[in-house]
């Protein structure tokens, strides 16, 4: 009774904001001996975030184990199973997420062109990573084709035009890259990304002066481990600049 209690009241920090409450309520839960594999993903997901990768990995394996529980144990698109099913394709993506911060990106694509393979229909998120990863190891045409596949889905999500541009970038199309880069910033102007690839494009142009005004509004947006850029990396940028 008291892990589903702590479950219940980190999911309600959780979605306070309230971070620090919330890792106490999942530790408590998990203590508790908490069945309850959402908060158990959720905490997996803070920590991933936080840089905690190998924690991370075991928190949302844990979690795995409890819904693939439910999954076999519950009636066909009842209700309970449909909820399974998402968390299901979430958790993948969470692992795979892991992997690549472990700097497994075999595992991480494996992992996501298996769950392509068990459903017809992924989403935007989860199509943009498997892009972001077959990006970074240069298989450009992947790349782009999952990219596409997400902006089909939804044209609004900006990490996608993102890709795009990065992919534009290391193929050395400059001007298609900013026109991605731009794009992505019309929907999110505090993609932490975008502005900073942006600002890599204009270096290469020798546009110094609009190179370290991106650099610095990247700066000032959150970043979590999750980001394809850290604040280490964009200060060594407008240090080599200066």
């Amino acid at each position: 009774m008291k892990g589903y209690i702590f479950s219940i009241l980190g999911n309600l920090y959780l979605v306070k904001y309230d971070l620090r409450r919330a890792i106490i309520c999942y530790e408590k839960a998990l203590n508790a001996n908490t069945k309850n594999a959402i908060s158990i993903y959720n905490y997996g997901l803070v920590t991933l975030q936080s840089g905690d990768f190998n924690k991370a990995l075991d928190l949302i394996y844990k979690s795995k184990a409890l819904n693939d529980n439910i999954l076999k144990n519950s009636r066909k698109n009842s209700k309970k199973y449909n909820r399974a099913i998402i968390l299901h394709k979430n958790i993948a993506l969470a692992l795979a997420s892991s992997y690549w911060r472990l700097n497994n990106l075999e595992k991480a694509i494996n992992i996501l062109e298996d769950l392509r393979k068990q459903f017809e229909y992924i989403n935007a998120n989860t199509l943009t990573t498997l892009g972001y990863f077959y990006l970074l190891v240069k298989n450009y045409e992947k790349a782009t084709e999952f990219t596409n596949l997400a902006l089909k889905d939804d044209d609004s999500y900006f990490p996608a035009w993102d890709n795009l541009g990065q992919i534009a970038l290391e193929t050395n199309d400059i001007p298609k890259a900013k026109e991605y880069f731009l794009k992505s910033l019309d929907i999110n102007p505090k993609s932490v990304d975008s502005l900073f690839n942006l600002g890599i494009a204009e270096e290469i142009e020798q546009n110094k002066e609009k190179a370290l005004e991106y650099f610095t509004k990247a700066l000032e947006c959150p970043i979590n481990s999750l980001n394809t850029v850290t604040k280490e990396i964009i200060n060594q940028r407008i240090e080599s600049l200066k």
